[in-house]
């Protein structure tokens, strides 16, 4: 049995605020974070990225230490890529005043509804939800927010999701190690790099990777960016919310093609993602062990001096938080 009910109902948004909210106390699947809103801009599909922008930082945080931290966008790519999760976001049709929503997932285990795998019991004010607001919304207005959550009450958990942002900032174009969580089983790891591939330029920031365990290559002895990317299309989900499009019209063929044109497709928005899977069956076969390790890190080769950030999916037994 599950319990489905509503944490926040449709409460109004103020931009540049961090509100927080009391999160249930039985064992907890996930919760579904809303945003409903007005588009503010007129004859146009409102940019994704301006969606996406309007969220800061998710966090979960048990007794103030963080069990789910990172930033809108991220979450879209935790939601999709750990637990094949996508929004169906509505209204995307590109008028003054449409109203429109998108829900992120904040999960605590990689297979939602599992009783196993989900956050254990806790006593009231003790696990948090804190959304913090952007200073601004773009081509935005009239934000109201609505979390729910999903109860398993006759569940025993074994273990629950644990996954929170490490930044990075490379000083130049040489091999560098970020270090990975020691103590927790790893089931997956998500990287963000501000630079990928563009007209005429094959700059990447995060160009190869490699993850090291005890000062070996282990498992990733090296994969490119490219592969790494594409190679998530094992999912077997649509690669996120798509952006916009445009029509490009070529002055010899205006009059052919006065309202049609050519359509030129935007990127996908997690086009800058990486998954690093080690569970890839979700069996714990393959899954990566961290209590014998004395090191391990992720050894990233940067293609330029951009932002990187990295969200391990860390697998916690209970008693271990």
């Amino acid at each position: 049995m599950f319990t489905h009910s509503v944490v926040v109902p449709n409460e109004s948004v103020t931009a540049g605020t961090s509100p927080s909210y009391d999160l249930p106390v039985s064992p907890l699947s996930h919760c579904l974070v809303t945003v409903k809103f007005a588009q503010n801009v007129a004859n146009t599909q409102l940019a994704f990225a301006n969606i996406a922008a309007m969220i800061s930082k998710m966090e979960v945080l048990y007794k103030g230490a963080g069990v789910f931290s990172m930033n809108a966008l991220d979450a879209i790519a935790c939601g999709l890529m750990i637990c094949n999760f996508e929004s169906w976001g509505i209204n995307a049709v590109g008028e003054d005043n449409e109203l429109r929503s998108f829900t992120f997932l904040v999960p605590f285990g990689r297979q939602l509804y599992s009783p196993v795998e989900c956050y254990p019991p806790t006593s009231r004010g003790e696990l948090v939800l804190q959304i913090t607001w952007a200073a601004s919304f773009t081509d935005i207005d009239g934000v109201s927010l609505q979390v729910e959550s999903i109860e398993l009450p006759d569940s025993h958990p074994e273990r629950f999701l644990k996954m929170t942002t490490a930044s990075a900032t490379p000083t130049s174009t040489q091999e560098f190690d970020v270090d990975l969580p020691i103590g927790n089983q790893i089931s997956d790891i998500i990287l963000w790099g501000a630079t990928i591939p563009a007209i005429d330029v094959a700059t990447t920031t995060i160009e190869e990777i490699e993850v090291r365990k005890n000062n070996s290559e282990y498992m990733y002895s090296k994969s490119f960016f490219e592969t790494l990317h594409n190679m998530s299309g094992r999912l077997r989900a649509a690669p996120g919310y798509w952006a916009a499009h445009v029509h490009q019209l070529d002055d010899a063929a205006y009059a052919q093609y006065m309202d049609t044109g050519t359509v030129k497709p935007s990127n996908h928005i997690l086009s800058n993602h990486l998954l690093i899977p080690f569970d890839v069956r979700r069996d714990g076969v393959h899954i990566l062990r961290t209590d014998d390790a004395k090191d391990l890190c992720v050894r990233i080769k940067p293609g330029d001096t951009g932002a990187i950030r990295i969200i391990p999916a860390e697998v916690v037994a209970i008693g271990a938080r």
